[in-house]
């Protein structure tokens, strides 16, 4: 069993970052971090080709490396600070790259055959996301939706309000990080 943890900080040593690394290591499972900043992700276009093409995106970039990382997965860790009262652009974007992951659709009801598949269905997630002052609630409404529409198992959710601060030291939040863990570890 491993654990992916998405980490969608554009700075290196971000308070998201250090959480979703917490609750993976808490998770007692194999992990495996995969730090956006790193990749090269462009933008979707909306061209709908992985509607049209079972999945395919007709984009080439490192997004090809990730979605077989996500199918093999057995739980995901979703971690994305909040900026201007949401998660971060490049969460948006790999967001957005992910529909290719539908197969064949959009919209909430995998049970129509038009409307696609849902490859992660059933993957127990845990969303993440750190603020330093507010929005952190439409953040997390925006991954709880990202899994929501893949039908994935929403095991928790850590939303931490952290000012200016490093997590490093905050006893208290890296105490809920490490329950977070937990329950993740023991859903799978």
């Amino acid at each position: 069993m491993k654990v992916l943890g998405i980490c969608a900080s554009l700075r290196e040593a971000s308070n998201t970052n250090k959480l979703v690394e917490i609750v993976a290591q808490a998770s007692g499972k194999e992990y495996e971090l995969i730090y956006l900043k790193d990749k090269k992700i462009s933008a979707c276009t909306g061209c709908y080709n992985c509607m049209m093409n079972e999945g395919e995106c007709a984009i080439k970039d490192d997004m090809q490396e990730i979605y077989p990382k996500m199918l093999e997965c057995s739980a995901m860790i979703f971690g994305a600070p909040t900026y201007y009262m949401d998660v971060s652009g490049i969460a948006k974007c790999f967001i957005d790259r992910t529909m290719a992951l539908y197969y064949r659709g959009i919209g909430p009801d995998a049970e129509l055959e038009v409307l696609g598949k849902r490859p992660l269905a059933g993957k127990p997630a845990i969303a993440v996301t750190t603020v330093a002052g507010d929005g952190h609630k439409r953040a997390m409404e925006t991954l709880r939706i990202y899994f929501e529409i893949n039908k994935m198992n929403i095991i928790g959710e850590l939303a931490e309000i952290v000012g200016m601060g490093d997590v490093n030291e905050m006893p208290e939040v890296i105490k809920r990080a490490e329950e977070m863990g937990k329950k993740l570890g023991n859903a799978l």
